[in-house]
C-alpha cells in the first residue's frame, strides 16, 4: 500500500519514481518518534498516528532509492509542515518556556 500510494503521488506531483518492496524496511517502531508502527486494517485504510508512512528525505528529489525512509504518520505530519532549522528554532522556543 505504501508503494501504491506513493507513485500515485509521484505521478500527481510530477516527481521520479523508482521503488520496489525489496527497496523498503519497515521498521518495528519509528525511527523519529520511537512509536510501535501499526497496521489497523479496521480504520477502512485511513492513516492514523502509528501507520507506517513513507517519507522523502528531500522532497524534490522524489520517491526514489536512497532517499526515503519510513517512519511514523506522526512523524511524517509534523516533518512535512517545516524546515529542520524551523524545527530547531521550534523546540528552542519550547523548551525556553518549560514544554519538553
Amino acid at each position: 500500500m505504501l508503494l501504491k500510494n506513493a507513485r500515485a503521488r509521484a505521478k500527481k506531483l510530477g516527481i521520479p519514481f523508482d521503488l520496489t518492496e525489496a527497496d523498503l524496511e519497515i521498521p518495528e517502531n519509528c525511527p523519529v518518534l520511537g512509536l510501535k508502527l501499526q497496521i489497523n486494517r479496521k480504520t477502512d485504510g485511513l492513516a492514523h498516528y502509528t501507520s507506517p508512512s513513507l517519507d522523502r528525505l528531500i522532497p524534490g528529489l522524489g520517491y526514489v532509492k536512497g532517499n526515503v525512509a519510513v517512519i511514523s504518520n506522526r512523524a511524517n505530519g509534523i516533518k512535512r509542515e517545516g524546515t529542520a532549522r524551523e524545527h530547531e528554532l521550534i523546540a528552542q522556543w519550547m523548551r525556553s518556556q518549560g514544554a519538553e
